[in-house]
């Protein structure tokens, strides 16, 4: 078991606040390996951007592996959103995704939903949720039938972040209400809700197939007040063998918060498998 580093593709600015390293890509892939890591997560905001031959390209010269594809900054950057009241804008949001997600078939990658899938809208909670379950739907067909393997992560998020579909429980019950058999959930130790999460993971560690390590509104790990001991034992012992992620915001050196990062991980060897 590893742990990569979140790198933002080139569509994104290098000048933007997201959780992860910006910039080119032949120089953060070269800090990420430099550091230690030997595989990357991609944060995208236009799929079209996503050059799989120069992706797959750098991960020879470097030695890395791409392992997840992370969509959040296309709502973040590219304002997209799979529930959206206009008609015109939701088809606008799902094309992009299915485009999004054959970039990550042909990486041989998952891919997630966070704030992708929407807002509460004018309309109310049901009506948002409603048709939150019809895009989703066609997702599931277009995956089943065209992406096989593919696993498509919904990734529960504080309120205060996303509306809608807060805590695993919440997200597997939407998911298995409408039979979306490609789905699964991705889970984040700065969203985790320490009342509703714990005894879910433990009995359906199936249903979890990555996972985001982040420290308190995604500071960089050690510097919020997560206990990475017992969220990553939690897991150990509900035998979670997924990947895992780190998905925090970097200093303005941010090559230096990756090494930081670096450092951190060690501490836990018994736990991700003594390597990053």
């Amino acid at each position: 078991m590893a742990v990569s580093f979140m790198v933002a593709n080139e569509d994104i600015p290098a000048s933007a606040k997201v959780t992860g390293l910006t910039g080119r890509l032949e120089e953060t892939l070269a800090a990420v390996a430099g550091a230690g890591f030997n595989s990357f997560e991609l944060m995208i905001a236009e799929p079209e951007k996503v050059d799989v031959e120069k992706l797959k390209r750098l991960e020879r010269q470097y030695s890395l592996k791409c392992i997840f594809l992370c969509t959040g900054e296309m709502a973040g950057t590219a304002g997209l959103y799979l529930n959206h009241i206009d008609a015109n804008e939701r088809k606008r949001a799902l094309n992009s995704f299915l485009q999004a997600a054959k970039k990550a078939h042909a990486l041989g990658v998952n891919l997630n939903i966070g704030r992708l899938r929407g807002v509460i809208w004018s309309d109310g909670l049901q009506r948002s949720l409603e048709r939150l379950g019809e895009s989703l739907g066609k997702i599931d067909s277009y995956v089943r039938s065209e992406l096989e393997g593919l696993s498509v992560l919904i990734e529960p998020l504080r309120k205060v972040v996303c509306p809608i579909l807060n805590n695993c429980v919440e997200a597997a019950s939407f998911l298995s209400e409408r039979e979306l058999k490609s789905f699964g959930i991705l889970l984040d130790s700065d969203h985790f809700d320490e009342l509703k999460d714990p005894a879910f993971v433990s009995s359906n560690i199936e249903l979890i197939k990555h996972v985001h390590l982040a420290d308190t509104n995604h500071k960089p790990l050690g510097r919020g007040a997560i206990d990475f001991q017992s969220f990553l034992k939690m897991l150990s012992k509900s035998s979670y063998v997924g990947e895992y992620s780190v998905e925090v915001f970097c200093d303005e050196d941010q090559i230096e918060t990756l090494r930081e990062t670096a450092s951190f991980l060690k501490a836990f060897p018994q736990i991700l498998g003594g390597s990053l």
